[in-house]
Parts: C-alpha cells; structure tokens; sequence
C-alpha cells in the first residue's frame, strides 16, 4: 500500500501498535498473513477485503473488522479518501 500511514507503538517490546491509514484509488497493502490478531476499523470511505477465510468483502464507515492470526489478506480502497485504523493488540 502507498498509503500515508502513520504508526504508533507502544510497550517494553513495542507489542502494541496501531496505525492510521489514509488511502486512496490505486492504493493496495500486501497480500499477507500475520502472526499476531488484527483489527481494522473503517472511520471513511471504503474498502474491498480479500481474505483467506471468508473470501472478499466490502466494507464501509463503522465497519469493525478481526482477521485471525494467519488468516492471508489484503485491503484495497475502493473511494478516495478512504481513512482506516489498524490495531496489532498482540493478544496470545
């Protein structure tokens, strides 16, 4: 993703994280799994979601997102601007 993201850690070991995206047409994250838990929280625009799990979705303002560990996925907004936050809980 080319996004403008910008990234807040927190912790002894930086084990908590959240970023805040700003995106637009064009833009694409990684296609990717993580090993930690992850929420996404859509605060504008929207979103196309291709996950491993559940296949593709759409999703739009208030839209709370959990991907599993593992789970392969990739974002890709759908309208510009488009305004996510992203949150690494570490949570095992």
């Amino acid at each position: 993703m080319t996004a403008d993201i910008t990234r807040l850690f927190k912790g002894v070991k930086n084990e908590f994280e959240v970023e805040v995206v700003f995106a637009k047409l064009g833009d694409q994250s990684p296609k990717e799994p993580h090993t930690f838990e992850e929420l996404i929280l859509v605060l504008a625009g929207e979103i196309k979601l291709e996950r491993s799990d559940v296949g593709i979705k759409t999703h739009k303002p208030f839209d709370l997102i959990h991907l599993p560990s593992g789970t392969v996925h990739q974002i890709t907004p759908q309208v510009t601007p488009t305004k996510i936050l992203v949150i690494h809980p570490d949570i095992h």
